[in-house]
């Protein structure tokens, strides 16, 4: 019995193997959609193998197939194409739809040669609806439900009492119902096992966030096109104080000293229209109660990089006016208290092929230059 089992356990290794190596690239390492085609792939591969060994045992067994069973076994043997296509090229979304409407249709002609609208597969019908919530997508879910909802009405236009191509039991009717109730809890077991994943890789990603978040000194924000600042990651409360609010306004201006904010704007304008990058020493309160002896407010010198944020993203660059921009902000170990920006870079080559790297050595020199001057 074990060498059995261990037996199927190696069949069972390599097919999987196999499997995995046909994930489309894109999908392959993508710890969210890689287990979806996984799945998808797998499905499709069982029904076709099921379909060529269910087939040679009714021919030898009970002779030639009646026209619904071999409807059966032209739709699981068709599920092979639609498994190369996915992992040729890596659409779950088309894949899922394009599945979805097979079975619609299949349940479809079963039903008009079953008695139409009264047929006993009419309950079928349901399935393709579930099957189309693994896309993800509202679309794939609209498109399935209005083709089934087409089929289901379609049959109400057969000639009354519709032809039946063969006898049926009179105990069809409830093992077809239990059957598709059986398979609806078994999609909505994967439905809940891919939300669980989903969210299990969400807490980590978000623990793993904060976590560097904790580690780095600077804070990373993003300014938008309708002029609201976002912050990205970075320890903001440490720096800038508890009461900060980490979206909203643009909250770095209002921060800044009077004398550092032209240099800011101009800065983040060219971010924005021009999409060119710049890296300057700017001052910046830290705390709105942290003022000096004399009542003044106490400045600290930050190293603050203004990139365009379709240097990091991929695809083209947005036609809209204007673009988001990144906002990199890092401490420097000095302070000052007056003076003008120090430009540690002015780089004026168009992004994404710019990426600024300063090294950290050069900063507390320039910042002390500015000072002397």
């Amino acid at each position: 019995m074990s060498n059995h089992l261990k037996y199927l356990q190696n069949v069972w290794t390599t097919w999987a193997s196999r499997i995995d190596g046909m994930i489309h690239p894109d999908a392959v390492s993508d710890p969210l959609t890689g287990p979806l085609h996984r799945s998808f792939l797998v499905g499709c591969f069982f029904s076709g193998a099921v379909a060529l060994f269910v087939l040679p045992l009714h021919l030898a067994l009970a002779g030639a197939p009646h026209s619904a069973a071999v409807l059966m076994l032209a739709w699981m043997l068709g599920q092979w194409p639609l498994a190369l296509y996915l992992s040729r090229s890596g659409n779950l979304e088309r894949a899922i739809t394009i599945s979805s409407v097979l079975f619609a249709v299949f349940t479809g002609v079963i039903c008009a040669l079953t008695g139409g609208a009264q047929s006993f597969a009419v309950i079928w019908l349901l399935i393709p609806c579930l099957e189309a919530a693994f896309a993800g997508q509202r679309r794939t879910a609209v498109i399935t439900t209005g083709f089934c909802a087409a089929v289901y009405a379609g049959l109400f236009f057969l000639p009354a009492g519709g032809p039946i191509a063969f006898g049926l039991p009179a105990a069809l009717d409830p093992v077809a119902t239990l059957a598709a109730v059986l398979y609806a809890g078994l999609l909505s077991c994967r439905l809940i096992s891919d939300r669980s994943r989903t969210k299990t890789l969400i807490k980590n990603a978000t623990e793993d966030f904060q976590t560097m978040g904790q580690a780095v000194s600077g804070v990373v924000c993003e300014v938008q096109s309708n002029g609201e600042l976002r912050l990205l990651g970075g320890p903001a409360r440490r720096l800038f104080g508890p009461a900060f609010a980490s979206n909203g306004p643009d909250w770095i201006f209002t921060r800044l000293h009077v004398t550092d904010r032209p240099a800011y704007l101009t800065r983040l304008s060219e971010a924005r229209h021009d999409g060119l990058a710049s890296e300057l020493v700017l001052r910046i309160r830290r705390f709105h109660e942290h003022m000096e002896e004399n009542g003044a407010p106490n400045f600290t010198a930050m190293t603050v990089r203004l990139i365009p944020a379709q240097a990091f993203r991929a695809g083209a660059r947005d036609q809209c006016e204007t673009q988001p921009v990144l906002v990199a902000i890092d401490p420097v170990t000095s302070e000052t208290g007056g003076g003008a920006p120090v430009e540690i870079l002015d780089n004026i080559e168009q992004l994404p092929e710019f990426t600024p790297d300063v090294s950290s050595e050069s900063i507390p020199a320039q910042t002390a230059r500015a000072k002397s001057a």
